[in-house]
């Protein structure tokens, strides 16, 4: 691993991904704080590809050797996954997008039955489709990732469910573009989740590097200063949520069975909104 000098990630999904950013530049800080006196390879992205395909590419490591997923059992299975959440399993808090004609009726939900009258929109390939839909939750899916706001804004779909720190951007830089969107903060979806960084199997040394980084970075604060400074989470400190959210948990059927998503190190639990588990 001393020898690479360049470590090959895909492009972002669209010039509004905030979330690549995130990611590539908490990349980074993991290589930096895992170096250990070696030289720290240069970050460069390759081809534009949908997730499925990035998820293919980086089985076989040759166009790609990093990227990060929602996680779920197949992948942990096929590549190498650094088991350490990279929002602190933020990604598993779900607040919706919506038509802001659609903000009375989502007043009325209050439990899980009564949003399983609404219509999720996914991305294709997200693991949350089968999170959403083993809760009876029925979901239609787009293969692009803009689209799926086209979709709401033309009221094809009854909410798109982001990351209880995406909503507010993905909101707010379309503004102009899709005028009608709104962000519903009041219904906290919540299954545990989190997106892993993943490497080939074979790129054992890259995936320990990155892991030693990031736990380094746990240890001295600089995992929850990246989130706190970030313009894709750092709107969300300190945390709150407004009077009468409501707090609907659901399953995660996909998780691996050894994941403890109760380990405060790691992850977010639900008494920090104010929620009992």
């Amino acid at each position: 691993m001393s020898a690479v000098s360049v470590v090959y990630i895909p492009q972002p999904r669209s010039h509004l991904d905030i979330g690549h950013h995130y990611h590539v530049s908490l990349l980074e800080k993991a290589l930096e704080h895992g170096s250990n006196g070696r030289t720290i390879p240069r970050i460069v992205t390759s081809l534009h590809m949908p997730e499925a395909r990035a998820y293919h590419e980086l089985i076989k490591g040759e166009k790609i050797d990093v990227y990060w997923f929602g996680t779920d059992g197949k992948k942990e299975q096929a590549l190498h996954p650094i088991k350490i959440p990279t929002s602190r399993g933020l990604i598993g808090y779900r607040t919706f997008i919506i038509h802001k004609d659609s903000v009375v009726q989502f007043e009325q939900v209050e439990n899980l039955a009564q949003l399983r009258n609404y219509t999720a929109c996914q991305g294709a390939h997200w693991p949350d489709v089968h999170i959403l839909k083993s809760a009876q939750l029925p979901v239609v899916t787009n293969t692009m990732y803009e689209n799926i706001f086209k979709r709401v804004h033309a009221k094809r779909c009854d909410y798109f469910p982001r990351p209880y720190h995406d909503g507010y951007n993905e909101v707010r830089v379309r503004q102009l573009q899709y005028p009608d969107l709104y962000h519903y903060q009041k219904i906290i979806l919540h299954y545990p989740f989190a997106v892993y960084f993943f490497t080939a199997k074979h790129n054992k040394e890259l995936a320990q590097w990155i892991e030693d980084g990031l736990e380094k970075m746990i240890d001295n604060g600089a995992l929850i200063k990246h989130m706190q400074n970030h313009l894709l989470t750092g709107h969300i400190f300190p945390l709150s949520v407004e009077p009468g959210t409501r707090h609907i948990l659901i399953d995660n059927p996909i998780m691996s069975a050894d994941t403890d998503w109760t380990n405060t190190r790691y992850w977010m639990q639900p008494s920090e909104f104010g929620f009992a588990r």
